[in-house]
């Protein structure tokens, strides 16, 4: 066949690609339409039936067989099963965000049987880690941190309690709608006592701004709340109907405003609440005393250091002043300001430069805006809510354009009437406790259409990568759309009836063939052609550890990890020029409190760890429905340079030689059963043995290896004259391979 020239190359790559883009957009329109009120996803919630299938034998559970029916009906075909060492580390990295080790990895590749993969699922399930794996996600949605943010970014010392709340909830499997009840409003329900008013934090994650008018910061506070409501619980882009209706969904102004009513006499402070069962204090109440004693003494002598520095500088100043001739002798006495003593050390006559460091040392220690190191951290409080003592006179009404000047139509509690079907306010004639209770129990209904169904597509968007609905809190006539509504209800009808088990859908999930195809396809060229978007899911999408699991799974394979749970955050390792130019300060905990499980850093919202933000971590200052997945250089820098990955190295290799000894051999056996669950291939092992031993490979080692070529500690052999590398420099180099951070 005669070679096309670069022309008719050209021609034909253009013509596929319009093909692809036009059925691409046609998939998209197929799940996307003209939204009204009267179709999906604001339809009842009903289950739908089990669609035939050709291919009954692939089908595993009825997951399957809505999604089979969809490939079947274009002409598709799913791809094979992941090997079973592929689909152990997908539900241990999906489940609790850390690698299985290779004794259980082992044990599972001689017994790979439903029973035993099912087995480890239930197993899973009941580890801590999956709370601090699942907590985390819910924690995205309602944007946590444990400062406020804006330009002050105060300290919230007492936020932890919310996150360990939440990682407690997906833990014991709280029933969703509790936990729906319990956040909006806790304070309303007696029966979930000082642990439901935990949840009331979720109220509490606003980021203020700094306004002229105290009534903008009422009407920040409520657009904050309002909105975050809408996307985490209902999926939907409330805060477009604020200053209009609604431009695509049925949501008039009217609702919106009518919503925001249940919150309107609501209040936010730091109240005393007693530590509960659960809660580390009463877990183990020696070591909280200990750590809780320990802060108080560093605090003091922080405090006492700056007392005595600034003393003797400002001794200092006090000795130089003279007595111009015209001065009254008191004038000697009067005491040396605090402006007096930064104006002083400016001028850099009287102070040399170490002495005026310290001085900045002191000034960003004692700083009020955005310093972390408050004094309450180990106090019972918590962040709450209440409602005004005025709240039977609190009006709502509809603001024009969204500005409170404009004020129109006063408006009472209400839901959206898009799913009542009518604008009726609600009946507050004789109810106890607060208006949020009817909110929460109107989100929580199994009769609200909205609410199962978006958590259920959160469940599988954190599993495959991205939801059945791609944009998971907009399930709206702007966002994505599915090809999968029948799916997504089945889904939400299963949830509902297990009593609203997020465990139970995991189960369901984790079970189904589709979850456990391979990320290959004998036919990827050709299905490409057809679903090039992967709608249909006729394969696995190949997935990149979150930042959060990739810095545990370093700390868990070089042996370090710490799975202390719970408890005020630590604070973690930052180059002290990024933390100027936030500016804060803080001082890294110690080593042991540092190799906890990366939720439980320190979240401060104008310093995110530079480690999390370049693996994508989430903007704290925005709910986060989905975190985006790049790949840039600064990755590579990071997985590779930071302090971080050569401490772990030398701390891996430390594991090895004690676990193995000294032997290349099995030091570099041993390493890769640890880092990748698996032995090294023997193209591998030749070269990871000649790169510790420094002895030339005799057959090239670049073709079936997955490793990288291998940096040099640059100590050289004298018998070779070849550079030896050390085992820590091998533990950096499988750190920093595709196997270490992507799933199969």
């Amino acid at each position: 066949m005669p070679r096309m020239s670069f022309y008719t190359q050209l021609l034909s790559a253009v013509t596929v690609l319009l093909l692809v883009s036009s059925r691409g957009l046609a998939e998209q329109q197929a799940g996307q339409s003209s939204l009204s009120a009267t179709e999906w996803p604001w339809t009842k919630l009903t289950a739908p039936e089990f669609p035939a299938v050709r291919n009954a034998e692939w089908v595993q559970n009825p997951i399957d067989a809505f999604v089979l029916a969809k490939l079947e009906a274009h002409g598709l075909k799913p791809a094979p099963s992941a090997s079973s060492r592929a689909r152990l580390r997908r539900i241990y990295f999906g489940l609790i965000g850390l690698p299985p080790s290779y004794e259980e990895m082992d044990a599972f590749l001689k017994n790979p049987t439903l029973e035993a993969y099912q087995g480890t699922i239930e197993r899973l399930l009941k580890n801590p880690g999956y709370g601090e794996h699942w907590g985390r996600r819910w924690l995205d949605l309602v944007r946590y941190a444990d400062t406020q943010g804006g330009a002050l970014d105060y300290a919230r010392p007492h936020m932890w309690r919310y996150r360990d709340y939440v990682v407690r909830a997906f833990n014991q499997d709280r029933p969703y709608d509790r936990f729906i009840r319990e956040q909006l409003a806790g304070d309303s329900y007696r029966a979930y006592g000082a642990e439901g008013r935990l949840g009331l934090a979720f109220l509490h994650q606003w980021v203020p701004v700094e306004r002229d008018e105290p009534e903008l910061n009422r009407r920040d506070f409520l657009n904050d709340v309002v909105g975050v409501t809408g996307s985490a619980f209902l999926g939907l882009t409330l805060s477009c109907a604020r200053c209009h209706d609604h431009k695509y969904d049925p949501l008039p102004i009217r609702d919106y405003y009518r919503i925001e009513a249940f919150f309107a006499p609501l209040q936010v402070s730091s109240t005393s609440v007693a530590f509960g069962q659960y809660e580390n204090p009463l877990l183990d109440p020696e070591k909280w005393k200990e750590k809780k004693q320990a802060w108080k003494e560093l605090l003091d002598q922080r405090r006492k250091w700056r007392e005595t520095k600034t003393a003797e500088f400002k001794d200092r100043i006090q000795q130089r002043r003279f007595l111009a001739a015209t001065a009254d002798l008191k004038d000697l006495a009067v005491p040396v300001s605090e402006r007096e003593l930064s104006e002083t050390m400016k001028e850099g006559v009287l102070f040399n430069e170490q002495e005026r460091e310290v001085f900045r040392l002191i000034r960003r220690q004692s700083a009020s805006f955005a310093n972390p190191n408050h004094p309450e951290y180990f106090e019972p409080k918590a962040y709450t809510a209440g409602d005004s003592s005025l709240k039977h006179f609190v009006a709502t009404h509809v603001l024009a354009v969204g500005d409170f000047r404009s004020k129109q139509e006063a408006v009472e509690p209400g839901y959206l009437s898009a799913i009542t079907g009518h604008s009726d306010p609600v009946n507050l004639d004789g109810i106890t406790g607060s208006r949020r209770k009817l909110l929460a129990e109107w989100l929580a209904s199994p009769d609200n259409p909205l609410t199962a169904r978006v958590m259920v597509n959160r469940i599988w968007q954190h599993h495959f990568g991205k939801g059945l609905v791609a944009t998971s809190s907009d399930f709206g006539e702007n966002g994505s759309g599915t090809v999968h509504s029948d799916l997504i209800d089945w889904l939400a009808v299963q949830f509902i009836e297990s009593g609203w088990s997020i465990k139970e859908i995991h189960r369901l999930i984790l079970s189904s063939n589709v979850y456990q195809q391979s990320v290959k396809h004998p036919q990827a060229a050709e299905f490409e052609m057809i679903d090039a978007e992967n709608h249909y899911l006729w394969v696995r999408e190949q997935l990149r550890l979150e930042a959060e699991a990739i810095r545990d799974s370093v700390l868990a394979v070089s042996g370090q990890l710490n799975h202390e749970v719970g408890g005020p955050p630590f604070f973690p390792v930052v180059d002290d020029e990024l933390m100027q130019r936030a500016p804060t300060w803080w001082e890294p905990s110690s080593t042991r409190e540092r190799d906890r499980r990366t939720i439980y850093m320190l979240q401060i919202r104008s310093l995110q760890s530079p480690f999390i933000k370049v693996f994508d971590g989430p903007n704290m200052d925005e709910s986060c429905p989905v975190r985006e997945v790049t790949t840039v250089t600064p990755q590579a820098f990071a997985l590779f340079n930071s302090n971080l990955s050569h401490q772990q190295s030398q701390a891996f290799a430390q594991r090895i030689e004690m676990e193995v000894g000294t032997a290349p051999v099995a030091q570099v056996e041993r390493a890769f059963q640890i880092a990748f669950q698996r032995p090294p291939t023997e193209i591998e092992r030749e070269k990871c043995v000649a790169f510790l031993t420094a002895t030339p490979s005799t057959e090239p080692a670049s073709s079936g290896s997955d490793i990288a070529p291998i940096a040099s500690s640059g100590e050289d052999n004298v018998e070779t004259g070849k550079p030896r590398g050390s085992l820590a420099d091998l533990c950096l180099v499988l750190f920093n391979s595709n196997e270490f951070v992507y799933l199969e």
